[in-house]
C-alpha cells in the first residue's frame, strides 16, 4: 500500500471511485477542484489517493483518496482544504482503512511543508467507524456538518406523506397559483443570478459572482442541473443540484422577494426530488441544516432548516471540522487575526 499524486488523466477513474462509495461526495472529485480554483484566492488544488501496487491508479483500484484545496490567508500564506474528504473504499478493515488515512495526511503534509501551507482543515463525511480523526476540532466550516438526505426509496405517495403538512399545502399553493418548474438552461442563470443576489441579501449569506455559477454548469456537466420556477412569464425562483454517485444535493437556491407568496421553493424542491428519484438516485441531500436544541436556535442555518425540515428525512451529523496544523507560529497568528475580526 502506497500514497500517489493523481493528475487530470485520471479524472474520470478518480470520480467512478468516488461516486462508489459510502455518500458519493461530489466535493472530492477533479472537477470540484477545478470549479473550486475558478473562485478568486484558491490558487491550486491537488489530489492524492492510496493505492496497491504501483500502476493501480491507471486502474482506478484506487483504496483511498483526498482532494485539497488551496486557499489564501494573506501575508503571501495559505492553508488547505479537504472537503468531504477523506474518502475510503467500502469494505476496508479498520487496520486498512488507517493505514491508507495516515498515508494520505503524509503525502498532504508533506506536500504542504514544500509549498509553505499553514494547516488543513478537513471537513469529513462518511467515515468507516473504526477510524479515528486526530487533529485539533476546527470551529469553522464551509460544508455544514448537519444535513438532511430523503430517502428517494420510498414511493412518491410516501414521500408526500412523509413530509410536514405545511409542506405539502405550500406544494399545492404553488401549483394552484400556476407556477411552472422546468430544466433551466445557460440563457436563465443571469435571471436566478439577479434572484440569487435578492435571496442573499435578504437572508444575510453571501454570494459568488455569475462566472462561477457558470462555471458550476459548465464544469459539473451532467452532474449538475439549473431548475428555474416560471410565474406570469418570468423566472421568480431557482436551484442548482449536483447529480453525482447515489446522491442529488441541493447546493443553491433563490425566490424573488416580489412573489413570496405562490411559494415557488416549495414546487421547486419537490420537483428535483421527483427527478432525481426518477433517475434512479436513492438520497436527496438538503446538505445544510442548524443542529438540534438550543444549539441551534441561533445558528446561521436556523432560518433555512425550518424550511427544509418541511419536506422530512432524517438528520445526519458529519463529524466535526479537523485542523492539521503545519506552521504553528502562523497558525498562532491566523487564530488572533480571526479573533480579533470578530471581536471589532
Amino acid at each position: 500500500m502506497h500514497s500517489t499524486v493523481l493528475d487530470s488523466s485520471h479524472q474520470k477513474e478518480l470520480a467512478k471511485f468516488v461516486a462508489g462509495q459510502a455518500g458519493s461526495p461530489i466535493e472530492q472529485t477533479w472537477a470540484w477542484g477545478e470549479l473550486q480554483t475558478s473562485l478568486k484566492g484558491r490558487p491550486g488544488f491537488r489530489v492524492f489517493a492510496v493505492v496497491e501496487e504501483e500502476g493501480d491508479e491507471k486502474k482506478g483500484a484506487f483504496l483511498a483518496s483526498l482532494l485539497v484545496v488551496r486557499q489564501e490567508m494573506g501575508f503571501g500564506k495559505t492553508w488547505l482544504w479537504a472537503p468531504r474528504g477523506a474518502v475510503l473504499k467500502n469494505g476496508l478493515a479498520d487496520e486498512e482503512a488507517e493505514e491508507a488515512w495516515d498515508l494520505l495526511q503524509e503525502a498532504c503534509r508533506n506536500w504542504a511543508r514544500l509549498n509553505g501551507d499553514v494547516f488543513l482543515r478537513l471537513e469529513p463525511g462518511i467515515l468507516p467507524e473504526g477510524l479515528t480523526l486526530k487533529g485539533a476540532p476546527g470551529k469553522e466550516e464551509y460544508l455544514p456538518s448537519h444535513t438532511l438526505p430523503v430517502d428517494l426509496g420510498l414511493s412518491e405517495k410516501a414521500l408526500l406523506e412523509q413530509m410536514a403538512q405545511k409542506g405539502r399545502y405550500n406544494i399545492k399553493m404553488a401549483e394552484k397559483a400556476g407556477v411552472v418548474v422546468r430544466r433551466g438552461e445557460e440563457k436563465d442563470l443571469a435571471a436566478f443570478y439577479a434572484i440569487l443576489a435578492q435571496t442573499g441579501a435578504r437572508d444575510g449569506f453571501g454570494v459568488h459572482p455569475l462566472s462561477f455559477y457558470k462555471d458550476f454548469l459548465r464544469i459539473l456537466g451532467d452532474d449538475a442541473v439549473l431548475y428555474v420556477a416560471d410565474f406570469e412569464g418570468r423566472i421568480v425562483g431557482g436551484m442548482l443540484v449536483t447529480l453525482f454517485g447515489d446522491t442529488a444535493t441541493y447546493y443553491f437556491g433563490a425566490s424573488s422577494n416580489e412573489d413570496r407568496k405562490v411559494m415557488a421553493p416549495y414546487l421547486l424542491q419537490w420537483h428535483a426530488i421527483y427527478e432525481a428519484k426518477k433517475a434512479g438516485f436513492k438520497s436527496y441531500d438538503f446538505l445544510g441544516i442548524a443542529p438540534e436544541g438550543v444549539a441551534g436556535e441561533k445558528h446561521a442555518l436556523a432560518g433555512v432548516t425550518q424550511f427544509k425540515t418541511r419536506f422530512g428525512g432524517s438528520r445526519v451529523e458529519y463529524p466535526g471540522a479537523r485542523v492539521f496544523v503545519y506552521r504553528r507560529l502562523w497558525w498562532s497568528l491566523y487564530r488572533l487575526g480571526r479573533f480579533l475580526r470578530d471581536f471589532l
